[in-house]
């Protein structure tokens, strides 16, 4: 018998057991201890009353994380994670447990369904694209070990730029600041992180989202760049990007520097990044689906009729 439950209603050593097989042999490990498990929760601001859970005959089997955010007027829900255990796979659950989620999407009035993809897990794309789904961009994690300070050779740090050290939501209120990213690399999910906001000779120019995590001596352990935003319009963006992964990653001292989630067609920002001595570790797809249409369009279309 299968049963799709909400996971706030269910026991957490099941949550975290769906969790584990839904994800086991994965691309990358997923493998989650209960507090890692619920600091992710947290920190990506997903929903356990309404994420689900599957069971099959009464043994967790499969799990959807979901979550929303309120984006420029729009409801966007997040899936922050689907897995169905291997000896379920191939058996229809995954988009049984879908299509359920869709139906929770409509009850919470979301405009748009969103979520990331391995490149490789095309069994998983060709599942979201056959409900709707549709790829917008490609990204990567991209990561460096040690000092990046032999990266910047050639570079030094211009005078007329300036630095302001701030939070998260604060470079949110910035006029060029790119809401339509992946839901990790939001502001809302660099929790204990912060913001930079760089001028140029007085001008707002650039931004950083990151986080820096210590080990327990105190030293820096690693960085994790969220953000790498250019006003549209500045003249020389492959400088204002180099300028930025300079004072926001520390290359004077050697730990793991990790960017997420880096759209591909970003190009100043991609392209320096991958020039100052980063390599690729996982590539993915952004999807998203149209729920409700807009005013404007809907309005069009009943003009044309």
């Amino acid at each position: 018998m299968i049963e799709i439950k909400r996971l706030l209603s269910c026991p957490l050593e099941d949550v975290i057991e769906a969790w584990n097989s839904g994800f086991k042999g994965y691309f990358t490990d997923m493998t989650m201890t209960v507090d890692r498990f619920l600091q992710r929760m947290v920190q990506e601001g997903l929903s356990a009353e309404d994420s689900v859970i599957t069971y099959v005959n009464g043994v967790p089997a499969g799990i959807v994380l979901n979550g929303f955010r309120t984006i420029a007027g729009k409801t966007i829900g997040y899936n922050g994670g689907t897995g169905v255990a291997p000896e379920y796979r191939r058996t229809g659950i995954g988009k049984q447990m879908m299509e359920y989620v869709m139906e929770i999407y409509k009850k919470r009035d979301v405009d748009i369904a969103t979520l990331e993809a391995i490149s490789e897990n095309t069994g998983a794309i060709k599942l979201y694209e056959s409900l709707g789904y549709e790829i917008n961009d490609h990204v990567e994690f991209i990561q460096q070990d040690g000092r990046l300070q032999v990266y910047f050779e050639d570079f030094a740090l211009g005078p007329q730029y300036q630095f302001e050290w701030t939070s998260p939501e604060n470079v949110s209120h910035l006029p060029f600041y790119h809401q339509g990213g992946p839901w990790q690399t939001q502001w809302q999910s660099v929790v204990n992180g912060e913001g930079m906001i760089v001028s140029y000779e007085g001008r707002q120019v650039g931004y950083t989202l990151s986080k820096r995590n210590l080990k327990s001596n105190g030293c820096l352990a690693s960085i994790v760049l969220y953000q790498l935003g250019v006003r549209p319009d500045f003249r020389d963006p492959v400088t204002l990007v180099d300028t930025m992964l300079y004072k926001s990653l520390v290359p004077q001292k050697a730990c793991k520097r990790l960017v997420i989630n880096l759209s591909r067609e970003a190009k100043p920002q991609y392209e320096a990044v991958k020039n100052r001595g980063f390599s690729t570790v996982v590539q993915q797809v952004c999807m998203r689906k149209v729920i409700k249409e807009s005013t404007k369009v809907n309005a069009e279309s009943i003009k044309k009729i």
